[in-house]
């Protein structure tokens, strides 16, 4: 198998050098490299090391794998998780408690959306929906779903070309795929070239805070390249 990872030297926000190491837990298979039946090698290992940048203050991966063997084929369905259901409904209706001025049917993007679950709420309110997703896979089954998937990775690039096709959209959601992305200026960028003139992002991402005041060490593993705070991801934003 290819070499699946690369070690980053300088920091992904703000390209600074001073990143230290805080946290070594060791080399671990990616999540979901799960030990297919009749094969004789294990998945890869790489390691898996949480690095802090003096400059931004932005905590991250030591190692960048490469996202097509990370999100190509995924294994997760929004859809299969009750829990995830009930969320979906209830962001919903609060997000669209908020967007009353505007007058005309809202157009709703997501990335990262999966097997499309969120955005069919938005469908069943009569919004016009786009999701992007990066997993062929899952692009089939929200398609077959009815909902208009673009398989492929977020970007500048790509929100480009979906603006000439689709026109602007009024919100751009990203549910926890911003901690995901090794291009992570490409794509805020593209949510800002996607947005109309009165659009809205809507980024959602895990509080940092919470790995050390709740013990969320879980949540540590390598899809997870960033462990944001409100500090660091304005810093990145602006």
């Amino acid at each position: 198998m290819k070499n699946i990872f690369e070690t980053k030297n300088a920091c992904r926000i703000c390209d600074s050098y001073n990143i230290l190491e805080i946290l070594n837990l060791g080399e671990q298979p990616p999540a979901n490299s799960l030990y297919e039946k009749g094969k004789s090698n294990p998945p890869s290992s790489v390691p898996l090391r949480l690095m802090y940048c003096e400059e931004c203050s932005t905590v991250q991966l030591g190692e960048d794998i490469d996202p097509e063997y990370l999100f190509g084929k995924y294994l997760w369905l929004t859809g299969t998780s009750e829990t995830a259901l009930k969320y979906s409904e209830e962001f919903v209706k609060k997000s669209l408690s908020h967007f009353d001025r505007f007058e005309n049917k809202l157009f709703v993007v997501e990335v990262a959306s999966n097997d499309g679950t969120f955005l069919q709420q938005f469908q069943q309110a009569s919004c016009r929906v786009l999701g992007v997703d990066p997993a062929v896979n899952i692009a089939e089954i929200a398609t077959k779903k009815g909902i208009s998937t673009q398989a492929d990775f977020f970007s500048k690039d790509l929100a480009q070309l979906l603006l000439k096709k689709h026109g602007a959209a009024d919100i751009v959601y990203a549910r926890n795929v911003i901690p995901h992305v090794k291009e992570i200026h490409s794509v805020i960028s593209g949510i800002e070239i996607l947005l109309s003139k009165n659009g809205v992002g809507i980024i959602e991402f895990h509080n940092a805070g919470l790995l050390l005041t709740e013990l969320h060490y879980d949540y540590i593993y390598h899809e997870h390249l960033f462990y944001f705070t409100l500090t660091t991801i304005d810093a990145l934003l602006k």
